[in-house]
This record gives structure tokens, C-alpha cells and sequence, in this order.
């Protein structure tokens, strides 16, 4: 398995990529109550946070088929791209919600933006110290 991911470190931040990644498809789609009440969303939000959680169970699903697979994350370069756009997306937005762009009344969190920044830079890391093995 260390070999497949060309060595422990690429290893250790796949795994908390996916874990993190578990984590929140975990909150969107099993506790969305702890969502909607941290950033005060209203009861009516329930629904597309799950919405949300739908999309993000399939990357958990493709991350664990990864970790176990014969050639581990061979050829899987979608999957660290697409991870890299998640990340990206998230730190956009909340710079921009930061600076009063969009959504200047939101709640915000210091900890989200960190946690989004150092997502970002997993994916780059992962997609820079894999591109030998993901575009093969």
C-alpha cells in the first residue's frame, strides 16, 4: 500500500484527506442538525444539506476503493483533481465572504477557512508527488 502511494507521507495525507473528507459526509448526510444550527441555516435547510451529503459519499466511496485497490492511486488523477476544485471552490468562496463579496451577513469561522487552506494544499502536494503515478 506504501509503495502504491510512493511512500508514507503521500500516504498519511491521503488518508487525512479522506478522513476529513468521511468526516463531513458524514455530518451532511447522518447530522445535518449540527450543520444547519452552527451556521444558523433554518430548519428548512435540512433537506439540501443532505442534498450536499450525496455528493460527497461517492468521494468517500472512491477514496477507500483507492486505498485497497491493486495499483492504489494509479491512473486516478479525476479523483485528485476533482479534489483539488473542492478545495479550491471552498477557499474562493470564503475569501470572497470574507471581504463582504457575497453573502456579507453569513456566519463565518476562522477554523472552516483554515481547515479549506489546508485541504487545498493536501490536493496540491498529493497531485504534484503523485503525477508520476495518477497520469499514468
Amino acid at each position: 500500500m506504501v509503495e502504491n502511494f510512493g511512500g508514507t507521507l503521500n500516504l498519511i495525507l491521503f488518508l487525512i484527506n479522506l478522513l476529513g473528507v468521511t468526516y463531513y459526509g458524514f455530518l451532511t448526510v447522518f447530522s445535518p442538525n449540527s450543520l444547519v444550527t452552527r451556521y444558523d441555516l433554518g430548519e428548512k435547510a435540512l433537506p439540501i444539506v443532505r442534498v450536499i451529503g450525496t455528493f460527497i459519499v461517492p468521494i468517500v466511496i472512491i477514496g477507500i476503493w483507492i486505498l485497497f485497490r491493486e495499483n492504489g492511486p494509479q491512473s486516478c488523477w479525476i479523483y485528485f483533481v476533482y479534489g483539488f476544485l473542492l478545495s479550491l471552490a471552498q477557499v474562493i468562496l470564503s475569501w470572497a465572504q470574507r471581504l463582504k463579496f457575497i453573502d456579507p451577513d453569513a456566519k463565518s469561522d476562522v477554523a472552516d477557512e483554515v481547515i479549506g487552506h489546508v485541504f487545498l494544499f493536501i490536493a496540491i502536494y498529493l497531485i504534484y508527488s503523485l503525477s508520476d503515478v495518477i497520469y499514468m
